[in-house]
């Protein structure tokens, strides 16, 4: 499985400038998720380093996205996206993406409180037990 990197979308509108914190949470989760992928047993999980994308990807299109997992010899991509939507509520929309027909194989949208460190980690936490129980779970 190949682990973009993940995105902030941020409208919150919130004064205080907190991209280096973001920046720093997102590429921690990014590895984190890969991480903890791998250790259920069920993937073999890798980042899509973020230089690489912006070299062979640039414009982000999907089309591109997959042909660079397939190129690492991946079946399936991680797309997350963290929306910061005020103050205390963030989402996570999280899609396993099966690399040849770009089709989702997996979804979940994940609501969680708090834009702190362990916040973010306990997100992470669950949104990795929910692909693991529905990979595991009978067809």
């Amino acid at each position: 499985m190949a682990v973009l990197p993940l995105k902030l979308l941020d409208t919150s509108g919130e004064p205080t400038d907190q991209s280096a914190q973001h920046e720093a949470r997102l590429a921690r989760l990014t590895d984190e998720i890969a991480v903890d992928l791998t250790g259920t047993g069920l993937y073999s999980a890798a980042v899509l380093p973020a230089e690489h994308l912006r070299r062979n990807c640039p414009a982000g299109q999907a089309a591109c996205l997959l042909q660079a997992a397939r190129d690492r010899g991946a079946h399936l991509i991680f797309v997350g996206v963290v929306h910061k939507s005020s103050t205390l509520i963030l989402q996570f929309w999280a899609r396993l993406v099966d690399v040849r027909t770009g089709r989702d194989v997996l979804t979940r949208d994940l609501n969680f409180r708090g834009d702190t460190d362990e916040a973010w980690q306990r997100a992470e936490a669950f949104l990795v037990a929910q692909i693991r129980d529905a990979a595991a779970a009978p067809p």
